[in-house]
């Protein structure tokens, strides 16, 4: 059976080039490539076969595994009911090959990071190797402009869990003055982290820390998930096969003698740890916190530490894009007013991008 022309004529106009132009225009392309998918595939499965179905999603996503574009996490579903076997769309899609060098030029226009512009280096390993690609504009979206807004008016910044560096390039680069401790202690993305750093001269105001924060000093095994090519997100949890030697310190011990005014902390679950260990720091210097909490059980864990610490209770991010679901913002009741309007505002921003990008 032929493959219908429609199909034919649609797969031969999408071009990695069309998709970076709307990116840099603001579309949302993730939308658009969901559409088509949905739009012209699943209409389809009512009227031909598993075998025919599964050499048209194949014809059809080509194109965006040889220029090095995702399919995203809604269109797995769909390949699971053609049948298609999960090690081929691992080769087709998830491991492109890059570059040696692959910088990214990332442009971000916002009430928060006006104009902001700045160079990001991406590999293989690197989670994010995909959403750079869109402005980082699906990932962690509300989230990261609370955080900017936030870090306008800081002096010292930490950053827990830095990973590539997103958040403390974007920190540094919208506060010509501002001091970010960035803490990363998987040496898979050390790498990509101080290579962004260089990349945006940031050497003087970015420092790397190798190490991980806890409740105590001394060393422990950093674990990363089996597919470590796929994913680099560490974890103290030991949950995998690979694992690195990693030296551990706590809020309290390193910045005993400094005031911290913002952190942000993503460390796979043990958030609540470090707070444990930072009560000192906590409560002198009661900085703003954006903290990731997986389930509701790490948040209440996270709260009992906190309350005592003088924290209000937390504030989610959401509703936001991937990623914002699972921050939430801790605040003194010194910083309760200037907290929530930021949010409000990063809340509406959001609201506003994705009524500018709604396909009609």
């Amino acid at each position: 059976m032929p493959i219908p022309i429609s199909l034919l004529q649609i797969s031969s106009f999408i071009k990695i080039e069309i998709f970076e132009t709307m990116a840099h225009r603001g579309f949302n392309t993730s939308e658009y490539l969901k559409r088509i998918i949905f739009g012209i595939c699943q209409p389809l499965s009512n009227r031909y076969s598993k075998k025919f179905l599964k050499k048209i999603i194949i014809f059809f996503l080509v194109p965006f595994g040889r220029h090095q574009f995702v399919v995203f996490s809604y269109a797995l579903n769909f390949f699971k009911f053609l049948g298609v076997p999960q090690i081929f769309v691992n080769k087709l899609i998830w491991q492109p090959k890059f570059k040696s060098l692959n910088f990214i030029k990332i442009c971000i226009e916002s009430n928060s990071q006006q104009g902001l512009e700045y160079l990001y280096y991406t590999n293989s390993r690197d989670d994010l190797r995909y959403s750079c690609r869109f402005n980082f504009q699906d990932w962690e979206f509300v989230s990261r402009r609370i955080f900017s807004a936030i870090a306008k008016d800081c002096d010292l910044v930490v950053d827990i869990g830095a990973y590539t560096g997103v958040y403390s390039i974007e920190a540094a680069s919208v506060n010509s003055t501002l001091i970010v401790k960035s803490f990363e202690p998987n040496p898979e993305m050390i790498q990509n982290l101080q290579k962004n750093i260089e990349a945006n001269n940031l050497e003087g105001r970015i420092e790397i820390f190798p190490i991980a924060l806890g409740q105590s000093i001394g060393t422990s095994r950093l674990y990363l998930p089996h597919d470590h090519l796929a994913s680099s997100s560490a974890t103290l949890n030991p949950s995998a096969s690979k694992f690195f030697e990693v030296k551990t310190s706590t809020l309290d011990d390193v910045f005993a003698l400094e005031s911290v005014n913002l952190i942000k902390i993503d460390v796979e679950g043990f958030e609540s740890e470090i707070f444990a260990g930072g009560k000192e720091v906590l409560n002198r210097c009661k900085p703003i916190i954006l903290a990731e909490a997986l389930t509701q059980n790490e948040l209440n864990r996270q709260k009992s530490i906190l309350a005592k610490c003088g924290y209000l209770n937390p504030i989610p991010v959401a509703p936001g894009s991937q990623g914002d679901n699972r921050n939430f913002i801790w605040c003194s009741k010194r910083d309760e007013l200037k907290v929530n309007s930021i949010i409000r505002e990063s809340r509406r921003e959001f609201v506003k991008y994705k009524a500018s990008t709604e396909v009609t």
